[in-house]
């Protein structure tokens, strides 16, 4: 069973940071702090200096100002965050889950991109700003776990195609509606009797936020979406993509906005408008196409006859190609080195002669002979692609499964929590 945090154990914890700050200043940190230990999970200690260096972290990553009053505030949270770590490794252990150092350098890796930094360079930079070594490494490695441990989960989350179906149909129906890129930290509620507590660190968050903490930097280390992975950010979403009562209150921001915390049925969210696309009612947002050139050479110097035959040459293969293919050995049997194929091209990157030879063009049909600079030319459509801002039912597919898995995470440590013998010291 979990002890509440009363008044007198916060002053506690308030003492306890302000004791370990001063002896930080007057000497080395040791593996075993005569400070004392702040929780026992399952005879595994949290020690004091554990929860001080976690919350250092918080600090760094989040670009917040942890004053006494803050530190305070965060502790129980950040508290039940190593509560929650122990619990996953003990899990990951038993289950013989184990976490490489490789797979701790690659989330390092990603830290590192996140924040802008050289490559190496995310220990030297925690260094400076005195985050003991380590600190890190150990909010990784349960991290990792805990995901292969779910990964053990994924056969128990079952999509069905209808589900895909409803998701993708209620998209379309939105279609019309403005698109919203969001970022979101949640922070759920197990049991009923948490919920004061939970919003009262969700709104602390909120304060960390308004006094310019990093919305991202707070999600990776308080949200228990996801998402938290990538900063919260849940990219472009079209309305039909958020329950409904995220959606209301999204409507309401303008970009740069943050919410103040939403209470669903699964806990509390602070969601934050990164940016809005208003009148995207195009599914089809980019076509690119594969073209055939065939090209004949043609200079100033060149007799009429020996022009007119090139002409002829385009004017008959214009009348007897009917694929790319065709056009290809024409170009063989003509030796033209500036012939060919090219994909992937946008109309935009035409020029406007060619784009206005392939304007009303089908495909595998050549175009009109297009006079140009140093010779003629041809073109002919081989394919036309065009990619939708839509999801893909994968997408969706994906989407509905992390989902699942999350409430399935969430049940799980909560199931753990339960078992658990959890003794808080402070």
């Amino acid at each position: 069973m979990v002890s509440k945090f009363s008044i007198s154990t916060s002053l506690k914890i308030c003492a306890v940071m302000m004791a370990v700050t001063l002896s930080m200043l007057t000497a080395p940190l040791r593996a075993q702090s005569p400070v004392g230990v702040a929780a026992v999970v399952n005879d595994d200690p949290i020690s004091i200096i554990d929860l001080v260096e976690r919350i250092k972290l918080v600090a760094v990553s989040s670009n917040i100002e942890m004053t006494p009053q803050r530190s305070n505030e965060m502790a129980p949270q950040i508290l039940q965050q190593l509560i929650n770590e122990k619990l996953q490794m003990q899990e990951a252990e038993r289950r013989g889950i184990e976490v490489s150092d490789e797979e701790i350098a690659r989330g390092k890796s990603i830290i590192e991109q996140n924040a802008g930094l050289p490559d190496g360079m995310l220990d030297t930079y925690l260094a400076e700003r005195q985050v003991a070594p380590g600190t890190l490494e150990n909010q990784i490695r349960p991290q990792v776990a805990w995901q292969k441990v779910l990964g053990t989960m994924r056969n128990e989350v079952q999509i069905s195609d209808s589900e895909i179906d409803d998701n993708l149909e209620r998209i379309v129906s939105n279609q019309n509606k403005p698109r919203n890129r969001v970022q979101e930290i949640f922070l759920p509620v197990d049991n009923p009797q948490d919920s004061t507590r939970v919003y009262q660190t969700a709104q602390e968050i909120l304060d960390a936020v308004n006094q310019g903490a990093d919305f991202g930097g707070l999600a990776r280390q308080f949200s228990a979406s996801a998402s938290a992975a990538n900063g919260g950010d849940l990219g472009w979403l079209y309305a039909g993509e958020m329950a409904s009562d995220l959606q209301q209150a999204v409507n309401q921001l303008q970009p740069g906005d943050v919410s103040a915390p939403i209470q669903t049925i699964r806990g509390y969210y602070i969601v934050k408008l990164l940016d809005r696309r208003v009148g995207d009612t195009n599914a089809v947002t980019d076509t690119r196409l594969d073209l055939y050139q065939l090209f004949v050479p043609i200079n100033g110097d060149m007799p009429q006859d020996q022009i007119d035959a090139k002409i002829a040459v385009l004017q008959n293969t214009r009348e007897t190609a009917d694929s790319c293919d065709a056009m290809a050995n024409v170009a063989v049997d003509l030796g033209s080195d500036l012939s060919g194929k090219m994909e992937g091209i946008s109309p935009e990157e035409l020029s406007g002669p060619i784009r206005q030879a392939i304007g009303n063009l089908e495909q595998g049909t050549p175009s009109n002979i297009v006079r140009v600079d140093g010779g003629a030319l041809m073109v002919m459509i081989c394919n036309i692609t065009e990619e939708s801002n839509l999801p893909s039912r994968q997408d969706i597919e994906n989407r509905l499964r992390m989902e699942r898995l999350d409430i399935l995470a969430r049940r799980k440590l909560r199931e753990l929590r339960r078992q658990a013998f959890i003794d808080i010291r402070i």
